[in-house]
């Protein structure tokens, strides 16, 4: 229970009347007094039954959304009390707005009654939510004391990365001939024929040999080895002194009533360059996986998290879990966590650099893939640009020395148009418009 200030002159009155009373013994003083008295007692019980028989239902229609959507919920506040509720205050500490808390208020909850509303949350940041928890607060009717009562809510909302749909995106070097051969035994069908082995339960139908079958009598089926260059990897740097965030990048609010929702606009990434890294990552992830690549991530957060390469839109969905949850607060140097992780990729595979970088220390980690038999390529965000500098880009000429395809974004691009048409061409160095 929470005593509002005006309660305290109530108080002062009452104390006042009955001493009024005592001095004078007027009958007057003594009504006003047990009127007063009687009117805080009634307001007290008023307030203390305002929140019983009050039940809220929280629902969603999705677990999972992308940023830059709108999330809708759906509220059922039912009234099992034979007393009408004048009004009811909603706190909602979930933080899906951005802001720490959302306050609703609905007045007039009539007895035995259902209440229904829906609520349109603009989705401006990534991340994992707990829907909740949620206070209720109501008092009564000269708002004299106030009750609240706490509601937890285990369903989880997670905002997924935005993600843009790529035409085109570097090159698909397993289509391309001269590749490697790599003894690293596959489940599934790849250009690189092993051998023959018998049979085990489980096995494709598919792979019998069936003219070995024949011959041997008995099921043989067919082995392959695994196609290195059907292995895509990303490692994205996440150390926070590479990275830059403006300030206002995380002040920006927007309303989340159903009139929005009808003027809602395009959605527009913040002044964070590790946010638009994020965003290319999950784009680049997409593409590679709907052209049937393998896709594996390597981040260089705080915790060291690697998802092993596979394929399929399941390898999606894990991709962007682990991608909406990803923060830039590492503090190992983006050239020491490659050195140390480069080792688990196989030779031959095309791994995809995420960083802000443009010194000498990006020119080493291109240098120690070159070096392991890897296909680098580099995707950098232009630092320079998020802080309104000009600076030269000194790296590109490295690169193009190196035959090493990079993707240059600035703040404010169509990251469509730098994903998809922003490679320098390897014999000349030129950037392509």
């Amino acid at each position: 229970m929470k005593i509002k200030p005006r309660f305290y002159f109530l108080l002062l009155g009452v104390t006042g009347f009955l001493t009024l009373w005592i001095i004078f013994r007027d009958d007057l003083f003594l009504t006003l007094f047990l009127l007063i008295s009687l009117l805080t007692g009634a307001n007290y019980i008023s307030a203390r039954i305002s929140l019983r028989g009050i039940i809220l239902q929280r629902s969603s229609r999705f677990q999972k959304m992308n940023v830059g959507n709108y999330f809708e919920d759906h509220f059922d506040i039912e009234n099992k009390y034979p007393f009408w509720k004048q009004w009811l205050e909603i706190r909602d500490y979930s933080g899906i707005s951005g802001n720490p808390e959302e306050i609703r208020i609905l007045t007039g909850i009539d007895a035995k009654k259902i209440r229904t509303f829906n609520t349109y949350t603009f989705l401006r940041k990534r991340g994992e939510f707990t829907l909740g928890p949620m206070q209720l607060i109501s008092s009564d009717y000269f708002g004299f004391f106030e009750f609240s009562e706490w509601l937890k809510n285990s369903r989880r909302l997670v905002v997924l990365p935005r993600i843009i749909d790529l035409d085109t995106f570097a090159h698909l070097p397993a289509y391309l001939s001269g590749g490697k051969e790599l003894k690293v035994a596959s489940t599934e069908t790849t250009p690189f024929a092993a051998g023959v082995r018998e049979y085990f339960p489980g096995d494709s139908l598919r792979r019998i040999h069936w003219p070995t079958t024949a011959r041997k009598n008995r099921l043989m089926v067919k082995e392959f080895d695994r196609d290195p260059q059907m292995n895509t990897w990303l490692m994205i740097d996440c150390a926070v002194e590479n990275h830059f965030e403006s300030p206002q990048a995380d002040s920006f609010n927007h309303p989340s009533d159903y009139w929005s929702v009808r003027r809602q606009t395009h959605y527009e990434l913040p002044c964070s360059t590790f946010e638009y890294g994020v965003t290319a990552a999950a784009s680049i992830t997409k593409y590679f996986i709907e052209h049937n690549f393998g896709v594996g991530l390597i981040t260089s957060n705080s915790q060291k998290q690697i998802l092993v390469s596979d394929h399929g839109y399941r390898q999606l969905g894990r991709a962007l879990d682990t991608l909406a949850s990803l923060q830039a607060d590492g503090d190992i140097p983006f050239g020491v966590f490659v050195g140390e992780y480069i080792k688990q990729i196989n030779r031959g595979s095309t791994v995809i650099f995420i960083s802000t970088l443009q010194n000498d220390e990006m020119i080493s980690i291109i240098d120690l893939a070159l070096a392991r038999g890897l296909e680098p390529i580099y995707v950098w965000m232009k630092k320079a640009s998020f802080l309104n500098e000009k600076k030269e880009d000194a790296i590109l000429g490295e690169l193009a020395v190196r035959a090493v395809p990079n993707y240059q974004i600035q703040y404010g691009a169509d990251l469509k148009e730098c994903l998809e048409n922003g490679v320098v061409l390897q014999n000349q160095g030129i950037a392509v418009d």
